[in-house]
């Protein structure tokens, strides 16, 4: 699952020269580079925004495929680092919750 799959707005990943590049080449943001990736990786993306425009075109992302190659290019920008970090107790509060109405 990729949470914060942007970076939450990372401008330095954001700006990367192959998402750039490759956005180019098929009409895309690197947003919407970065978000086909994860999905062609077969990762959940949950990518969040409050901008209407941002929502559609982080869902306008299936009408391309990446290559091989650029695959790999881009899975070769692992910095290791983490843009949602955690502690256990989080995790089990999370994974107990419950919307309102699943509490009845």
């Amino acid at each position: 699952m990729s949470w914060y799959p942007l970076g939450h707005g990372d401008k330095s990943l954001i700006e990367e020269p192959i998402c750039v590049e490759l956005g180019k080449k098929y009409g895309k943001t690197s947003a919407q580079i970065i978000l086909r990736w994860h999905v062609q990786m077969g990762f959940v993306v949950i990518p969040g925004s409050k901008n209407v425009s941002h929502i559609k075109d982080n869902l306008d992302i299936f009408d391309f495929t990446l290559t091989d190659d650029e695959m790999t290019k881009i899975a070769k920008l692992d910095k290791g680092l983490r843009y949602y970090n955690h502690t256990d107790e989080q995790l089990v509060q999370f994974a107990s919750w419950k919307p309102d109405f699943e509490k009845a």
